[in-house]
């Protein structure tokens, strides 16, 4: 008996930490936004309102993951065209891939 129960609170806990938005903060700005469209909390359009802008962000987020995947590989393609500058930190629009340890950017080729 207290192994189920003790397994039902396991699966409570895992279950409501997996629905976590990404931060309190910004879990509270998304009900405030709710809010102010003139939803009702605890009402099934407020948790419309609140799945839409979570997967809004979601996909941003992907797209960004997206943008910043294409960068890389046009930066390792530019390789040896000395039309393009080396990446470095000083460069504005640089970004550090921390598994290799370069560089890279939309106007400069890596290393």
């Amino acid at each position: 008996m207290r192994g189920l129960i003790f397994c039902s609170m396991i699966l409570a806990i895992s279950c409501t930490s997996s629905c976590a938005t990404d931060s309190p903060h910004q879990h509270a700005d998304d009900e405030a936004q709710c809010a102010g469209y003139g939803y009702q909390k605890d009402t099934d359009k407020f948790a419309d309102c609140m799945m839409k802008l979570d997967s809004r962000r979601r996909d941003r987020a992907d797209s960004q993951k997206q943008s910043d995947s294409d960068m890389r590989e046009r930066s390792i393609r530019r390789n040896g065209d000395t039309r393009f500058p080396v990446c470095s930190a000083s460069m504005m629009d640089a970004n550090l891939d921390t598994t290799n340890n370069a560089w890279y950017g939309p106007n400069c080729r890596e290393k």
